[in-house]
């Protein structure tokens, strides 16, 4: 793991002039100057200047950081927003790394961004610029860890709990509804108050809930296939049969990925049934389905889940068991092929039918839970 080395503003603007010149088109002039930020009362504001052909220049204010969490982003824009800056004078947000969730917070907010790795977004009316561009997903030089870690089956609890109720609630009742310490939760909300996922009151109770933006945020560290036990099987039958057998099959399984995605928010049709099983083999034998290596031409994967998160709040249908539309997302966007797309399509459908599948309050969710497991 490389060794993140100090880097001052002046090179970090350099470098980043440096990155726009090679990614915009060879007729567009890029410079740096200084002049006045009306906003900061100051004469050395960091300008970069943009000339086209016809001779119109674009002016974009500079915001350079080493480091900048979404939370500093959201602030970053929404101080923009009330500023005195002139109309034309855009900003760009400057910076080593930006997270995704980062990238996610400026580009929604109408905000350029750049970095040293080649993530890009500059959008400009006057002269008509356009230029987006992918670095790196990942920090390549991480500072040490002194937060919570946003991965792993004990913060996929908490998530899943953020998502499938509304707030507004506590750490202790987050702790007890999800059987985790109240410590812990403390410093998870923190860390996702920080990614702009969650808004708290000065109490630090919930008060709002980012789904799309919390789901997205841990699939970064998430993988569906490698984070649980998979294995792959070819149904001779076909996939469809498999589907249908699931609900003769005496241990508990639960349908995720496409099958449960499309059932809700259809992309296009489903051909790979991703199921978790409490137990794989006796499932396999249930189904009967042939093992298959990688290329062989699987159309099951049965998977042995990470943690128990994955059974709450099951929807059973013709006989079959369906994940959590929330978890559905999740093993979506961290899936294979089209099943990103198919995950986006199911967020899409999680915040604009709200009312069909988020419960109102934790107790409600308790009770939920009580009357279905009675």
């Amino acid at each position: 793991m490389a060794r993140r080395t100090p880097i001052y503003r002046p090179e970090l603007i350099a470098r980043a002039i440096e990155t726009l010149a090679v990614e915009l088109a060879p007729s567009l002039r890029v410079r740096r100057r200084e002049g006045v930020d009306p906003d900061r009362n100051r004469a050395a504001a960091d300008l970069i200047d943009i000339d086209a052909p016809s001779g119109r220049t674009v002016t974009l204010a500079v915001e350079a950081r080493r480091t900048i969490t979404p939370r500093e982003a959201e602030q970053l824009v929404t101080r923009d927003a009330g500023s005195s800056r002139p109309e034309r004078l855009a900003v760009i947000v400057v910076a080593p790394w930006l997270s995704p969730r980062t990238r996610q917070v400026l580009a929604e907010s109408g905000a350029n961004y750049a970095d040293l790795t080649g993530n890009m977004l500059i959008r400009v009316d006057d002269p008509v610029i356009f230029v987006r561009t992918d670095g790196a997903t990942r920090d390549p030089a991480p500072a040490p860890r002194k937060n919570a870690s946003l991965r792993g089956p004990k913060t996929a609890r908490l998530v899943r709990l953020l998502a499938d109720v509304r707030p507004p609630y506590g750490v202790r009742e987050l702790a007890t509804a999800a059987d985790l310490a109240p410590g812990y939760v403390s410093r998870l909300l923190a860390a996702f108050d920080r990614e702009a996922v969650v808004d708290r009151d000065a109490r630090g109770r919930v008060q709002a809930v980012d789904v799309k933006g919390l789901i997205r945020r841990y699939a970064e560290n998430y993988d569906t296939f490698s984070t649980n036990g998979s294995e792959l099987f070819l149904a001779a039958r076909g996939v469809r049969a498999a589907l249908t057998g699931l609900a003769d099959v005496a241990t508990p399984t639960a349908v995720t990925t496409s099958f449960a995605a499309n059932r809700i928010a259809p992309v296009a049709p489903a051909v790979l049934l991703t199921v978790y099983c409490a137990d794989v083999a006796a499932t396999a034998r249930a189904l009967n389905l042939r093992p298959c290596d990688p290329g062989g031409g699987a159309n099951v994967v049965l998977m042995h889940p990470f943690d128990t998160v994955v059974w709450q709040d099951i929807t059973l249908e013709d006989g079959v068991n369906y994940v959590a539309p929330s978890q559905a997302a999740l093993d979506c966007l961290s899936g294979l092929g089209r099943m990103p797309s198919e995950g986006e399509a199911l967020l899409d459908w999680l915040v604009k039918d709200e009312s069909a599948w988020r419960a109102t309050s934790l107790t409600a969710l308790s009770d939920a839970r009580q009357r279905s497991d009675g």
